[in-house]
């Protein structure tokens, strides 16, 4: 897949179900996650736009075919204010897609017919009255409809503790399983491929519910077919990953790198390092992403086990990345890895 933050300049990686965004450059980032939202606009670019991307527009590859925005749907996470209006009653919400549906509700057309009908019943004792005035007034009671319904008379708040709150008081965390109830609820409804894209969900997100929302996604994406969860960050997230996660993280430089998969990760790993790595597979994963954010860093690293020192400055040479100054007083170090971080 290939998608483009310039005119002709792509960052290029092998699509996968979900994907991790790490590194330390923030206009890479920043750049992706721009034209992933003016992508998901829809709309033709005006003529600024094209000095940035060309005249062709923001241009998104799968397998060499050009994907159009308008056969995708996007949803973007960014902040506690993006979880929040995709369960309130918003324009284009996951939300007001659930209410919508409702109008084929057997059982709520047969309430608005009632109320329908309590309307006119109401209108003929108006008029009743209005003839001890006038013999010209008449009164007329407009119908409520499933639009009015929702748009004047509609109100989502929060139980919570005993208590009704507003949405807008809550934290996000407590939207994540609405969240995925309500995503659920669509791709069900109108099957459609869907983009979930997080950027830097760790300012908004707790890491362990930020976990449940992975895992659920991930149900989703399996259970559907029609998901993909794209996660930008430029901090190491605190979460629980496996062997498949290694495949699908991409470091972003001024050209991405993309994981290989994970035998072939460790063996070259054990290619560069320089004494036996003893490490195991989970312990190797593990330490891995918490040092995927400094990867290709030039700024000094502290902080950081000597065996993670060790990772990082294999992984920089094996991606020929620049090694920043470690800080490098741990007696556990062998003679030969201290040798090597001083290299």
């Amino acid at each position: 897949m290939k998608i483009e933050i310039e005119e002709n300049q792509f960052i290029e990686f092998d699509e996968r179900a979900r994907l991790f965004f790490y590194g330390p450059n923030q206009k890479v980032a920043h750049e992706l996650v721009r034209s992933l939202k003016r992508f998901a606009n829809k709309k033709s670019l005006n003529d600024l736009e094209e000095v940035v991307y060309g005249e062709n527009g923001i241009e998104i590859y799968r397998n060499e075919q050009r994907l159009n925005a308008k056969n995708i749907d996007f949803h973007f996470l960014q902040d506690n204010f993006s979880l929040y209006k995709e369960v309130s009653f918003d324009k284009n919400s996951l939300m007001t897609d659930f209410l919508s549906v409702l109008t084929e509700n057997v059982a709520v057309t047969q309430e608005l017919e009632a109320i329908k009908n309590h309307l006119l019943k109401i209108e003929l004792l108006f008029n009743d009255e209005f003839r001890q005035v006038s013999n010209n007034i008449l009164s007329n009671l407009t119908a409520l409809s499933f639009d009015d319904l929702l748009k004047n008379h509609l109100f989502l708040s929060y139980a919570a503790e005993n208590h009704d709150f507003p949405l807008e008081m809550m934290d996000a965390n407590e939207f994540v399983d609405e969240y995925l109830a309500l995503l659920s609820k669509k791709l069900e409804h109108q099957p459609k491929e869907s983009w979930i894209i997080l950027v830097n969900p760790e300012s908004f997100l707790t890491s362990e519910r930020l976990q449940y929302l992975l895992t659920g996604l991930s149900v989703l994406t399996e259970k559907s077919g029609l998901l993909k969860t794209l996660i930008i960050s430029q901090k190491a997230l605190g979460l629980t990953y496996c062997r498949e996660d290694i495949p699908s993280t991409i470091i972003l430089m001024d050209e991405s790198c993309q994981m290989p998969d994970f035998n072939s990760f460790r063996k070259s790993i054990e290619n560069h390092y320089p004494t036996s790595l003893k490490l195991k597979d989970d312990v190797l994963i593990e330490n891995f992403y918490e040092i995927v954010s400094n990867i290709g860093s030039k700024s000094r690293v502290a902080g950081k086990s000597y065996q993670n020192m060790l990772l990082l400055k294999v992984l920089n040479e094996i991606l020929g990345f620049e090694t920043p100054e470690f800080s490098n007083n741990f007696d556990e170090l062998s003679e030969l890895e201290r040798l090597y971080l001083n290299s």
